[in-house]
């Protein structure tokens, strides 16, 4: 044998070796994030907690098997913002934002609870300083045949004890 076919021979060699490890440490990373996945969504499994302010709650998930089943996946994940063809990106806002959600989950939800308080506080205040933050509409006002009512009262009630006047437009 030459020199060059020795070379060749020890890295085709090494180059098996090495896929050989590489296979087998990814065998055991996959095993290993099956076991932890089987251990999360265990029978006792009720949904995920989110810490907001000092206080933890709880999203529920009605399918568990098909959360577990699409999640045990990245790839699930990311062909979601891919092209059919898998190789190019399609939603990069949408991947970002999902992302994003994803790594910052307790922030995002603490963000939306405090947003609610404070919208609920805003229509609290409005309602007991009895504001009303509706359209003005015309009370009261009817045209018909180019003669004109107008309610006095808030019921028929109300027009017994009043006098009025019918007049006649020209």
């Amino acid at each position: 044998m030459t020199q060059e076919q020795q070379k060749a021979i020890d890295f085709f060699n090494r180059h098996n070796k090495e896929s050989e490890s590489q296979k087998k440490l990814n065998e055991a990373s996959v095993k290993d994030f099956n076991e932890k996945t089987n251990k999360v969504f265990n029978e006792n499994f009720k949904g995920f907690d989110f810490k907001v302010g000092d206080k933890k709650y709880r999203f529920n998930v009605k399918d568990v098997d098909k959360v577990k089943t699409t999640q045990s996946n990245i790839n699930n994940f990311v062909n979601m913002f891919s092209d059919k063809d898998k190789s190019t990106i399609r939603d990069a806002k949408g991947y970002h934002r999902s992302l994003f959600t994803a790594m910052n989950a307790d922030a995002i939800a603490n963000h939306f609870y405090e947003q609610g308080k404070a919208d609920a506080t805003k229509s609290r205040v409005a309602r007991d300083k009895n504001i009303n933050l509706d359209p003005r509409q015309t009370h009261g006002e009817t045209n018909v045949g180019g003669v004109k009512y107008r309610v006095v009262g808030e019921s028929s009630s109300d027009m017994k004890n009043r006098s009025f006047k019918i007049r006649k437009k020209n």
